[in-house]
């Protein structure tokens, strides 16, 4: 059965980034995850993860944040977002050539083609403004809804009929951005995709160097 569920309170808890929660079934199953040293020269320590100290003003605020929605608040929250999933899924399944890859409860929605290269699709879209997640096997962009996309369904209607009509004039429109990534996925092998990645990495925590004075 069950043994352990992780909850993320920065998405639909409405905290910052940085809290997540694990529950677990019993006690015992917790003091697994500890992290106990006697034998340092600090003496005796204990983590509760790997991850070890932690700051805990990220903590207080996710825990203030809980208590000021409350469950009032977070139903309201669920009932709007479930309304908004329910909607994008019927503007993207009246679209031809566009539906919804499989019968999804949950709130993201992914979209799926059999007309378009999805990745064009998201390519566009990027263009317009939109940050959409993309994904393969199959092919597939995805909608994460969430609490603001009641407000903002009607302007992604009009955003995905004109991306449409525009790959129906552009045949040969290749992707770009970030959704042209899994576009060339398919075709490259694993070793340098994972070369690829590990590069991106290496970008994102390069740090310049001093400038001459």
């Amino acid at each position: 059965g069950v043994t352990s569920i992780s909850v993320d309170i920065h998405k639909y808890g409405n905290a910052s980034k940085g809290v997540s929660v694990v529950a677990f079934r019993d006690q015992n199953l917790r003091r697994l995850t500890y992290v106990p040293v006697t034998d340092g020269c600090e003496g005796l320590y204990i983590t509760p993860t790997m991850q070890g100290a932690r700051g805990g003003a990220v903590i207080a605020q996710a825990w203030a944040t809980m208590l000021s929605f409350g469950q009032a608040g977070y139903e309201h929250f669920a009932a709007e977002i479930h309304k908004s999933h329910i909607r994008c899924q019927e503007i993207v399944n009246s679209i031809p050539g566009l539906f919804v890859l499989c019968k999804c409860h949950s709130c993201i929605v992914p979209v799926g083609s059999n007309k378009y290269n999805i990745y064009a699709v998201a390519s566009v879209l990027e263009e317009k403004g939109w940050n959409l997640a993309t994904g393969q096997n199959p092919p597939y962009l995805g909608i994460c809804i969430g609490e603001r996309h009641s407000q903002i369904l009607d302007s992604f209607e009009e955003d995905l009929c004109s991306t449409v009509a525009f790959l129906d004039g552009n045949p040969s429109y290749k992707p770009a951005g970030a959704a042209a990534v899994y576009g060339a996925m398919s075709t490259t092998p694993t070793a340098i995709l994972e070369e690829v990645v590990k590069r991106y990495v290496d970008m994102r925590l390069w740090v310049k160097p001093k400038a001459d004075s």
